[in-house]
């Protein structure tokens, strides 16, 4: 066990409440997070940005997983944000209105983001990286927000005759080809992250 490392001895149910307990605490402040983001955005002088910058420097707050951006994804995020909400509820009779609220505010997030997008009319549209957390090692896109974007950004702009264009390494280009069909454009190149391509891609 690491130098510092914190220790509590408790009960399995304890454990297992925590386990879910966290996670949700971090869904809570990812969704609040980007909810002060679209606040911001139609603030006339506001910066999202700064605001949440700033509002990290709370010491009981705390700067992580206090930016906007992409909504929360992947497979333990979502999965415990819900089952510990239907949990409280259908076993425990307790009304679970956060977890419920937080769940329906990332959806929502990722048609706001993909609505703000099309708005933008672009000349072409790329999503970079596009895995449900930035450069991981692993095929994984169960729950990706960013890929949920582009898949609401390409069905938007259908008719528009443009494209969406996902970059990424061949082994997620495989897997979200499998997934996706002919939704989207494709391109492989497996040094992707270390190229320049996120500067024209909405990261």
């Amino acid at each position: 066990m690491a130098p510092g490392t914190n220790v509590a001895r408790i009960s399995p149910a304890s454990a297992e409440i925590t386990k879910l307990g966290v996670n949700c605490f971090v869904t809570t402040k990812i969704a609040y997070a980007n909810w002060i983001g679209s606040v911001a955005d139609k603030t006339p002088g506001a910066n999202k940005f700064d605001i949440c910058s700033a509002m990290g420097n709370v010491s009981y707050i705390g700067k992580k997983r206090l930016m906007p951006g992409y909504g929360f994804g992947g497979p333990c995020y979502p999965r415990d944000n819900r089952a510990l909400a239907r949990y409280a509820e259908s076993a425990l009779g307790i009304e679970a209105q956060l977890l419920n609220a937080t769940d329906a505010s990332n959806k929502e997030h990722a048609e706001v983001q993909a609505a703000h997008f099309i708005k933008e009319d672009r000349s072409s549209y790329m999503f970079c990286d596009i895995a449900y957390k930035p450069g991981i090692m692993v095929p994984w896109i169960e729950n990706s927000q960013k890929l949920r974007v582009a898949e609401l950004v390409a069905n938007g702009i259908k008719e528009s005759g443009k494209r969406v264009t996902i970059v990424d390494r061949s082994f997620m280009v495989d897997l979200v080809k499998k997934e996706y069909g002919e939704l989207f454009d494709y391109v492989a190149d497996d040094e992707c992250l270390s190229k320049d391509w996120r500067a024209h891609s909405w990261i």
